[in-house]
């Protein structure tokens, strides 16, 4: 008999959770022991060599590495086995699952055999051991298809819980098979390498680079920049370099410790105009000094950290012409913001300067190249972009392309990197480290070879700023990618041979997170303003003719690629020297009366032009009055020695009566102002013509008078023969000394 419906409810309730729970019971053990599976394993296991990269018709495959203990106790009886799978991965969106798979996944069987692993013993904590297995091609286990196989390590020991089937430790990696049947059935392609020498730049006001310290590491023994130059090193096969030269111009200014802005003379004093280049400042250290990030002392003797950094200039000057090398805009401009505004002036002169640095440095023959940090660039910028300069995007500006070069009609030709194949090695391994990175190019080239579009080059980049690993030199990576059916192309000549046809233009994605990260104006006209001001300066300096050179490249950092991530400090440094140059300048200046009388329709303004620099100056003279009364003629340039002065008359001329407000600057040969000024007044008091005829008028008359009063005493002197004297007509009292008694006075 059936219950009610509502006794029937509390039945229904009470199976349901005892449903639930029996659930969460049979679960639990399994989400348990995944976990376990997938959490940070005690071991650290590295693959560092693995001999050959692709798996061989005949004879061993080798792998080698370390197994180090990072647990806090001790692993007993570790053994490392080989781990391989019997099937191959066919397809290349099967092989982006695997490299994004978890790294505890079960991807295949351990070779477990006597003789086919190692036993590698004790190992304490923070101790490290190498390991080394080889297995015969017969033992792999493998069905020998076509395709890319797991080829990975496990290492097992025993600590106080004893020992289990799951590894402690694991590394593992992909191996490509192409049989010498499927190549003579035509798997075969081409494979363009791209590896950037980019690292972003900055410096301080005075031109010194910021965080020096850092720099010298990366020239330095095994570092990041010392890494990818010895692979070059290793290199027989063709390798495209992308170059900024900004990052050469920084190992240089470690080379010669750091100096400071150099306004000293370049040019021969004597006059033939010859370039001496510019004198080294040397300096034995950097500070991390917000303002200038790195004032340093002098040094007479370069320090290790600068003969390392000349090494590396040195060995980049020799591998330069025996690899494909190309450049980008100086600082790593970035592009995309600079030609999608209107500042494409700042494009053409970073090209310039980027031409003119890797001249200096033995790469005269390096070609241009447009290569965006993003991997891409708004419609707009890609129609600026010279028609002979080729862009390297990413696949994903153009998903609809199935080739690696995309022609459009008057376009810059466009090279379609593929994102997939540079996206590095599985986890838990590094996934760039030099080995995995080629082995994932080395397995994308096997299946681009055995798939339908194999007539078709690869175009593969490593990261903007790859750090090839610890393990670089010995991971064999370019003799690795050494293959009978994949050959090796330089960038150049994979556009050459391209006969794909021209289509009608059409722009590449650009999202909206794309172009939300560009460059806030700003910065763009910073760049401006500073490269302005330093041909100003260069042409105030008279023996220096390399200064705006070395602050328009300073002047691109604010808009380089690099200072997307904080444009703000990128910006505040431009500035920083923008005002270190403005105030150098002002060291040249003017100085005036405080007040100036004219009585006249022309005067003389006499004035002192003051060099306060180090340096010898060519400046020129501009005055401005204020209301166009007055006009003051403009003097020729003047030459003046460090610590000089001298004085200068100015001719002025009035057309009026006032009081004219003067300011008067020193200016470049070309009429740019410069330095300081001299401000005062004037007064022109303008006479007329009536004026001076009334004053010369009266003049002449009392001249005329004077001439007639002297005329009229000379004439009555001639008359009269001797002094007239008038007669006196009264009687002169008696003296009574004389006896003849009183008698009249005779006038003599």
């Amino acid at each position: 008999m059936t219950s009610p419906f509502p006794g029937r409810v509390p039945a229904c309730l009470l199976a349901v959770l005892a449903a639930l729970l029996g659930t969460l019971v049979t679960a639990a053990p399994g989400a348990a022991a995944a976990e376990a599976a997938s959490a940070r394993t005690p071991l650290r296991v590295s693959i560092e060599t693995l001999t050959p990269s692709a798996i061989p018709e005949h004879g061993r495959v080798t792998l080698s590495g370390t197994v180090t203990n990072r647990s806090d106790h001790t692993w007993n009886n570790l053994k490392a086995y080989l781990l391989v799978s019997s099937s191959p991965i066919t397809d290349r969106a099967q092989l982006a699952d695997a490299a994004d798979s978890d790294p505890a996944a079960e991807v295949g069987g351990r070779l477990a055999s006597e003789g086919l692993y190692e036993v590698l013993g004790d190992l304490e904590p923070g101790a490290a051991v190498p390991y080394q297995l080889s297995v015969p091609r017969q033992d792999l286990g493998i069905d020998g298809s076509p395709g890319v196989y797991w080829v990975g390590v496990h290492v097992l020991g025993e600590d106080d819980n004893g020992r289990d089937s799951v590894a402690d430790g694991r590394a593992r990696t992909f191996m490509p098979l192409v049989p010498a049947a499927a190549q003579r059935a035509g798997a075969r392609t081409r494979l363009s390498v791209v590896v950037p020498f980019k690292e972003p730049v900055h410096r301080g006001a005075a031109g010194r680079l910021f965080r020096a310290n850092r720099w010298e590491h990366l020239v330095g023994p095994d570092g990041r920049l010392d890494r990818l130059l010895g692979l070059g090193s290793q290199s027989r096969q063709p390798v495209t370099w992308v170059v900024d030269p900004a990052v050469l111009d920084a190992v240089e200014s470690i080379a010669r410790d750091n100096p400071k802005l150099d306004t000293g003379p370049t040019t021969d004093s004597s006059g033939d105009g010859g370039s001496t280049g510019p004198s080294p400042a040397p300096s034995p250290s950097a500070s991390d000094d917000p303002i200038d990030g790195g004032d340093v002392g002098s040094s007479s003797e370069p320090s290790p950290e600068a003969q390392q950094a000349r090494a590396w200039l040195d060995e980049f000057r020799q591998q330069a012409p025996l690899h494909t090398v190309m450049r980008v805009p100086y600082g790593d401009l970035d592009v995309a913001s600079v030609l999608d505004s209107r500042m494409r002036a700042t494009y053409r002169r970073a090209s310039d300067l980027s031409a003119q640095a890797m001249a200096r440095y033995g790469a005269s023959a390096a070609s241009a190249i447009v290569d965006p940090t993003t991997g891409s660039l708004p419609g707009k910028a890609l129609r600026r972009v010279p028609t002979e300069t080729p862009v390297l995007l990413s696949d994903s500006a153009y998903p609809d392309e199935s080739g690696p070069v995309l022609r459009q009609v008057d376009r810059s030709p466009v090279v379609l990197v593929d994102r997939q194949a540079g996206s590095g090695g599985p986890r838990p391994n590094a996934r760039f480290a030099a080995l995995a990175l080629r082995q994932r190019i080395l397995s994308e080239a096997a299946l681009h070879a055995l798939g339908p579009t194999h007539g078709q080059p690869l175009v593969v980049s490593t990261p903007q700023y790859w750090n090839p690993g610890r393990a670089w030199s010995q991971s064999a990576f370019f003799d690795g990618l050494s293959q009978p059916w994949l050959a090796l192309v330089d960038l150049p000549s994979t556009v050459a041979s391209d006969r794909s046809k021209e289509v009608d233009p059409h722009p590449p994605v650009y999202s909206k997170a794309d172009r939300k990260s560009d460059l806030p104006l700003a910065n763009l006209l910073a760049s401006g303003r500073l490269d302005e001001t330093g041909r100003s300066f260069a042409a105030l300096l008279t023996l220096n003719d390399t200064v705006d050179d070395e602050l328009a490249r300073i002047a691109m950092l604010s808009s380089s690629s690099a200072a997307r991530d904080r444009p703000q400090k990128s910006l505040n440094q431009v500035t920083s020297t923008l005002d270190y140059v403005r105030a150098q300048m002002s060291e040249v200046h003017v100085e005036g009366p405080p007040f100036v009388m004219m009585s006249s329709q022309e005067g003389a303004i006499s004035i002192r032009v003051v060099n306060d620099l180090e340096e010898p100056v060519t400046v020129g003279i501009s005055a401005q009055a204020r209301g166009g009364g007055l006009q003051v003629s403009k003097p020729d340039p003047v030459k003046l020695g460090p610590g000089e002065r001298t004085a200068i008359r100015l001719e002025a001329r009035s057309a009026d009566i006032g009081v004219h407000s003067v300011t008067v600057f020193a200016t470049t040969t070309d009429g740019t102002p410069v330095g300081g000024t001299a401000q005062f007044n004037v007064r022109t008091s303008h006479v007329s013509t009536v004026i001076w005829v009334i004053i010369g008028a009266g003049g002449a008359v009392l001249f005329v008078a004077i001439v007639v009063r002297l005329v009229r005493r000379v004439r009555r002197r001639q008359r009269t023969p001797g002094p007239l004297l008038p007669r006196d007509e009264t009687p002169s009292a008696a003296d009574p000394a004389d006896p003849s008694g009183p008698h009249d006075r005779v006038s003599p």
